[in-house]
């Protein structure tokens, strides 16, 4: 008996001690007036204005180009078929680098494993080149395009299977990060 009442005696003097200390302490428990504060009459600061040095801001074309595009070419071939993605990402890329001039298109060539890796690096440099070349034409500056040939080196697919190749013999083109 004598192991709980020394433990509840403890307790019992702890809440008393705090409970006289906390009203003490405020004014509440002392009989005295509590200013009471109206919240509707509080004016609310606005947020601070954004400013320029705020470099991870998202532009609306930006989730477009920063996932690469893919155009597929046919065996040997380093011709560009215009395709609906295609225009969708061309309108999108000039519009973004007239308004940000200091940005970069990555112009990248692949290959499928057929062939010597000699001539798949020539190709995918090829292919690049006419990429550059056809976005040239579309209007795009030649100063912000880097170009570069990959050869067989990355592939999507296995170069096992026809649709494997298929997706290997490609360029992609994407925004610079």
């Amino acid at each position: 008996m004598n192991r709980f009442l020394l433990p509840l005696l403890i307790l019992l003097w702890s809440l008393l001690y705090s409970g006289w200390w906390n009203c003490n302490r405020k004014p509440l428990c002392a009989g005295q007036a509590v200013a009471v504060i109206d919240t509707a009459a509080v004016a609310v600061a606005p947020p601070p204005p954004p400013t320029d040095t705020v470099k991870n801001v998202v532009s609306a074309e930006e989730p477009v180009l920063f996932a690469p595009l893919n155009v597929y070419f046919d065996v040997n071939q380093s011709g560009i078929k215009k395709t609906a993605e295609v225009e969708t990402f061309l309108s999108t890329v000039k519009k973004y680098l007239a308004k940000y001039p200091e940005k970069r298109l990555l112009v990248t060539g692949h290959t499928d494993s057929d062939g010597s890796d000699e001539s798949n690096q020539k190709l995918s440099e090829r292919r690049a080149t006419q990429t550059k070349n056809f976005l040239l034409k579309e209007g795009i500056k030649s100063e912000q395009m880097t170009t570069e040939g990959k050869g067989e080196k990355e592939p999507l697919g296995l170069n096992d299977t026809d649709e494997g190749k298929r997706q290997n013999r490609r360029i992609t083109v994407q925004l610079k990060e």
